[in-house]
């Protein structure tokens, strides 16, 4: 069984790692061959220099590209999570699924989107879903879904020129 990894990686930068290393594959087998460890003129072609300060821009805007592995769930925390379910089901409470993207409306008429973070039972045994707005993360808020107006966020196609 393979070791577990700390975090998982993801993203554009995966595929630019995987070809890097092989051209480095690549340029050591043409040095072990005792050849020329230039390039050949197809692969330079392929390689593109880029400045620090673009690459440190473009990790600034879209994030890191890694994410941490979450903890597998326990037996007594799945028991806990489905009775809960199973309650809100029962009731007609909404349920939204952890990790959701949704969109609530403010006091001010604004969307606001938001993850949704996990979900319990509250002291009346109403379902509350534990929110995670977007800019805002460390700041968890509990809402009652069926109180609020809410709905699912549709994701924005990304235009060809890379702007948001």
């Amino acid at each position: 069984m393979a070791p577990q990894a700390a975090c998982v990686h993801e993203g554009g930068g995966v595929e630019r790692r995987a070809a890097h290393h092989e051209r480095e594959r690549q340029r050591r087998q043409r040095e072990a061959a005792g050849g020329t460890t230039e390039p050949a003129a197809e692969e330079a072609m392929d390689v593109e220099a880029v400045s620090a300060a673009d690459v440190l821009a473009g990790v600034e805007e879209s994030g890191p590209n890694y994410a941490l592995p979450t903890a597998r769930e326990g037996q007594r925390e799945r028991r806990e999570r489905l009775r809960v379910d199973e309650t809100a089901k029962q009731a007609g409470h909404t349920i939204v699924e952890t990790g959701t993207h949704v969109e609530i409306l403010g006091e001010q008429g604004l969307w606001w989107p938001a993850t949704i973070a996990g979900r319990e039972e509250d002291v009346d045994g109403r379902l509350v879903h534990e929110v995670e707005y977007d800019g805002h993360q460390g700041e968890q808020y509990w809402h009652m879904l069926d109180d609020e107006q809410w709905r699912r966020a549709t994701a924005m196609p990304t235009p060809a020129d890379g702007t948001n």
